[in-house]
Parts: structure tokens; C-alpha cells; sequence
């Protein structure tokens, strides 16, 4: 059983998952995620599994994290994964207390700037609820 706390967290995900697909062109899809993987929120039109993609990116979160760590480079806020037909590009932010990863999956002409600059617009709204 959800907590009150977890319910609107889960519904302001939502909402900034459907905002983050409606504000950046060239996305295909976007889940919103715990640190430990578990799918909050998704959105967009490319056939994903949320739950099985939330999974995947917390591991690849966790790398990022102990490789910052070991170099001493600070906490981790970006990772991006170069495809040949696209880009993952993860945001590890903080809201309300809670470790979330946010991916936004795109195709290869969305500027990374333009996709980091909403993500960190998203993190604010979020924790401004």
C-alpha cells in the first residue's frame, strides 16, 4: 500500500513526465524513476517497458555514481548514452527528499542542451509542489 507522501510524488512525476514529452521536441519517450529503480511516472510514444527501462538506468546511475565518487568529480547530475539512432539522457535529481532519475529517450537531432535545460526546469517545479 502506497503512503500519501508516495501517491503525490507519483502523480507530480506524472505530470512533469508528460510536461518534459510536450517541451522537447524530438522526444520519444520519458520515465521517472526511484534511485533503487522502481518506475514513478512515463510517458511518450515509443513502445517501452517503464518498469524494465527504470531498472536498467538505476544500475547505469549507480556506475555514474561510483565513478564520480572514485574520481572525486563530485555527485553525479547527467548521464547521456550515445546510440546510433538516439540518446538516453538521464538527470539524478533530488525531490522532496527523494533520489529520482528522470530518462528522456530521443532521437538524434534534440540538442542536449535544450534537453538538460527542462530537466533542470522539471527538478524545480517538482520540488516547488
Amino acid at each position: 500500500m502506497s503512503s500519501p507522501l508516495t501517491t503525490l510524488l507519483a502523480e507530480q512525476a506524472q505530470q512533469a513526465a508528460r510536461a518534459l514529452f510536450a517541451e522537447v521536441d524530438g522526444a520519444r519517450a520519458i520515465v521517472i524513476a526511484t534511485a533503487d529503480g522502481f518506475d514513478l511516472a512515463h510517458a511518450g510514444h515509443q513502445p517501452i517497458d517503464p518498469a524494465r527501462l527504470a531498472a536498467m538506468v538505476s544500475s547505469v546511475s549507480a556506475l555514474g555514481d561510483a565513478a564520480s565518487r572514485e574520481t572525486g568529480i563530485g555527485t553525479p547530475r547527467f548521464l547521456v548514452i550515445e546510440s546510433t539512432e538516439g540518446r538516453l539522457v538521464v538527470r539524478c535529481m533530488q525531490v522532496q527528499g527523494q533520489a529520482l532519475i528522470v530518462v528522456v529517450l530521443t532521437d538524434r537531432s534534440v540538442m542536449l542542451g535544450l534537453v538538460w535545460n527542462r530537466l533542470a526546469a522539471a527538478e524545480q517545479l517538482m520540488n516547488a509542489a
